[in-house]
């Protein structure tokens, strides 16, 4: 009763289009070669590796890159901006066969099971607010499960620890195929800043095939819903 009242005098939580354009988001960066001099001095303030200058142009690596701003606050001709860009999720490699099947099996409804292999639970807070009335995540039919035996696919946050090796292979071997494998944030692409650390020797594709990365540090909600139904071929 209490709810009902709630939404009587509040209307509606749910936004509409959590797609929708959002200015607080932070995306693509971006460089003004009008401006940039090739002064290296972004590159040395990129502690994950993302920024590299190659020959006469810098190269960015969205998938590693931290969003911290280091190297768009130490630019002295201020030539690197960072957009609302956040759609950044993309696909690994995958035979255009194995990729309808995903398709025709997971276009309507997806069950996910989470599992962290070592992250700061930033990417899973940010997973988690899916699942609030205002994302609504269950609205699309994305459900998250509490065993992978009950789930279509995993989705894996964190940089890939040695203790954890073992459970996550056991959770793949677990899954139903055709299972799909989706991991969440730069520690999961290669590390993150984790990646020469002791406890961690590979990444999370060095021992299961992964069918999409959501690059970010965190991704926001926005970023792994337009991963999730880019996968699921929602979003056209």
């Amino acid at each position: 009763m209490k709810f009902i009242f709630d939404r009587i005098k509040n209307g509606k939580e749910t936004i509409k289009n959590p797609l929708e354009s959002n200015s607080n988001s932070y995306g693509k960066i971006i460089v003004d070669t009008s401006t940039c001099n090739l002064c290296g001095i972004c590159e040395k303030e990129c502690i994950s590796g993302a920024l590299k200058i190659n020959i006469n142009k810098v190269e960015i690596d969205h998938s590693k890159c931290l969003f911290c701003k280091d190297c768009i606050n130490s630019c002295p001709k201020s030539s690197l901006k960072m957009t609302n860009d956040y759609k950044l999720s993309y696909f690994e490699e995958l035979g255009n066969e194995v990729r309808e099947l995903v398709y025709k099996k997971f276009n309507r409804s997806l069950s996910l099971r989470a599992v962290d292999v070592g992250s700061c639970n930033g990417c899973f807070l940010e997973l988690s607010a899916l699942n609030n009335t205002y994302y609504d995540l269950s609205r699309y039919g994305v459900h998250m499960v509490a065993s992978p035996r009950h789930a279509d696919g995993l989705i894996i946050s964190g940089a890939l620890s040695i203790n954890m090796k073992e459970a996550v292979l056991k959770a793949y071997e677990a899954t139903a195929e055709p299972k799909i494998i989706i991991v969440l944030g730069a520690c999961g692409v290669d590390g993150g800043i984790y990646k020469k650390g002791y406890a961690v020797n590979e990444n999370i594709s060095d021992i299961i095939p992964v069918d999409m990365f959501i690059p970010g540090c965190p991704p926001s909600p926005s970023a792994i819903l337009e991963g999730i139904l880019k996968l699921m071929k929602s979003n056209k």
